[in-house]
């Protein structure tokens, strides 16, 4: 890779060679108030980590100072400058630098954690631990740089591994340990057969406990040795200005070996069994640090803890944006196609707002998944009461719609017959309008429940006036008029039952399509989870068995939500024999009905 490829992009100094260039600049992350015994998030740093919505991984560069650590965090983004490096016997950094621009690789982005060195000479032993500890709590790959000759003087921390339990709550379900690579700096030895078996027998030399902890928290930990730079005193202090052809080929290797072997290795940071996205890893840093700033906790972090405010917390963001996203398909649904639009279409409309928001609702939240299934069923109340929001919009859209073309069809077909300077002049007259009207009213009316509740106002207040008025002049015989009005009743029942069923078996449709869209979307997540484990090279048995049981809860609870189809079913067989009772009725009366009359009743006990 030519380094002139990049002169247009910003002025830097690119490393080149296999490792890929990523443009970007550090920003501080936290810093650390010595006075109050505080550590400090930055808001810039914070909102561009909760911007993210692919699965995070975090790379922490953490060790001694003066050993290069920054100029190695440099090298992981293709670049010899960036994070800033210097040359006095303090430290450079201050606090945790992270690069502004994190970069997608294998689907995950990618967060490098400049930290400051452990155990500079101005450094309270305090702040120096709470550093150790938060970095190894928060990264998903831990990089611990140190001379590759290991002395005493050289492991910094690393004796805290044998005394984590002092410091870290652990939870007993899942892992939660980051991937630990080990950087052996200036390593001019002869090169050992295995790295790792070198690094354990030299820590063995200086403190026991902690290489015992380490190949037991650390199974598959990995170790790296970078050789001599072989540029002169003046320029290792001075390492962002140097070009990659001034260094030692060999170094340039061990370079390109380690970058390689750690991205190789590279997982996303979990919760549990499932990957952390921005916002979930952001929330879960504001916890550790709150943790850490109690002076009660004794620097202690109890993840299980931490873990459920952050499972808790990204649930509920994830509600509310997906149900404001819900709202806005919704509304740009109605835009398209305007109300009032037929039931079928608004069914269509929902189920396509619903797919896309459940969707994205599974793939924000964490946790287990009796947990995920009790969120899914908050959040479903939730889209559920907006969903009848529209549908409430559309009812009264499409109701005045049919009550307005009604209204238009009687005063044309049938109302003028009844003033009396147009008086109806025979009883076949008042029959014929009344045909028409209906004809009319079931040609052009929209189809739903509030058909069927017009009509049931006609008849109850329109039919029954227009009864009186031709009684009244004598052109209907009260022979019919009285037949007529009789029959109101169970006709508006009739009505009444059928509105009432139509909504029923609308809803019930609903509540399947639903309900199959959330099983295929917790079988998916599920599988997801599965996955996540398997990648974690997790060997507990145990927790795969509890994670079984776990996943058969939430299927558990998954099927009794079907005991609302049911009710529903149940519901509508019901209405259905009430249906069959008044048909039967209106089906008697039908041979002396009016002809008008009996168009209209037959689409309903046909």
């Amino acid at each position: 890779m030519d380094e002139n490829e990049f002169e247009f992009i910003e002025d830097v100094n690119v490393f080149g060679e296999e490792i890929q260039f990523r443009k970007g600049k550090s920003i501080q992350l936290l810093e650390y108030n010595v006075e109050n015994d505080q550590i400090i998030l930055k808001k810039q740093a914070l909102d561009i980590i909760e911007g993210i919505n692919e699965p995070v991984a975090i790379i922490a560069v953490v060790g001694s100072f003066r050993r290069g650590k920054s100029w190695f965090a440099n090298v992981l983004h293709g670049r010899h400058d960036g994070f800033a490096l210097g040359a006095e016997v303090e430290g450079c950094t201050r606090g945790i630098h992270m690069w502004d621009t994190p970069f997608l690789h294998n689907g995950k982005r990618v967060i490098v954690l400049d930290c400051e060195g452990i155990d500079e000479p101005q450094q309270s032993q305090q702040w120096a631990t709470k550093l150790f500890i938060l970095c190894l709590v928060i990264s998903s790959s831990f990089i611990y740089n140190i001379n590759g000759i290991v002395g005493k003087a050289d492991i910094g921390k690393l004796f805290l591994m044998n005394e984590l339990s002092r410091y870290i709550h652990p939870p007993s379900n899942c892992r939660f340990l980051p991937r630990l690579v080990v950087l052996l700096r200036d390593f001019m030895l002869k090169a050992p057969n295995d790295f790792r078996t070198y690094f354990l027998e030299k820590l063995d030399e200086v403190n026991v406990e902690a290489s015992d902890a380490i190949k037991e928290r650390f199974a598959d930990f990995e170790v790296y040795s970078l050789s001599f730079p072989g540029v002169p005193k003046e320029k290792l202090q001075q390492m962002d200005k140097v070009s990659t052809s001034e260094l030692e080929q060999d170094f340039i290797v061990d370079v390109i070996a380690a970058v390689n072997g750690i991205f190789n290795n590279l997982q996303p940071k979990y919760i549990g069994a499932s990957p952390m996205s921005g916002i979930s890893f952001a929330k879960f840093l504001q916890e550790c640090v709150r943790s850490l700033n109690d002076p009660e906790n004794r620097i202690q972090i109890s993840v299980p803890d931490e873990y459920e405010s952050v499972v808790e917390y990204v649930a509920q963001k994830s509600m509310q944006h997906c149900n404001k996203m819900y709202q806005k398909l919704m509304e740009s649904e109605i835009l398209q196609h305007q109300l009032p639009v037929l039931w079928k279409d608004f069914s269509e409309m929902h189920d396509r707002a619903f797919s896309e928001v459940k969707t994205e609702f599974f793939n924000r939240v964490l946790g287990s998944a009796s947990q995920i299934c009790e969120f899914q069923q908050e959040f479903h109340k939730m889209i559920e009461k907006n969903r009848l929001m529209f549908h409430e919009r559309n009812s009264t859209v499409l109701y005045q719609h049919n009550r307005d073309l009604g209204m238009e069809l009687w005063k044309t077909y049938v109302k003028h017959g009844l003033t009396f300077e147009s008086i109806f002049q025979t009883q076949e007259d008042f029959e014929g309008a009344i045909s028409i009207f209906e004809r009319e009213m079931l040609d052009n009316m929209l189809e739903g429940p509030e058909f069927e509740r017009v009509m049931l106002e006609f008849k109850s207040k329109e039919y029954q006036d227009a009864a009186d008025i031709l009684q009244l002049y004598g052109i209907l015989e009260q022979k019919h008029a009285e037949e007529m009005k009789a029959n109101q009743e169970s006709q508006t029942k009739l009505l009444e039952l059928t509105a009432r069923e139509q909504e029923l078996i609308a809803k019930m449709e609903n509540l399947k399509k639903e309900h199959e869209e959330i099983r295929i979307n917790l079988e998916m997540k599920i599988k997801a989870m599965d996955e996540c484990l398997i990648d974690q090279q997790i060997q507990n048995s145990q927790i795969f068995d509890d994670l079984r049981d776990d996943q058969n809860l939430a299927m558990a609870m998954l099927r009794s939500e079907e005991d609302e189809i049911l009710s529903l079913q149940k519901q509508i067989k019901e209405l259905k024999s009430n249906k069959e009772y008044w048909k039967k009725i209106i089906a008697e009366a039908v041979p002396i009905l009016l002809f008008g009359i009996k168009i209209f009743i037959n689409k309903y006990i046909k």
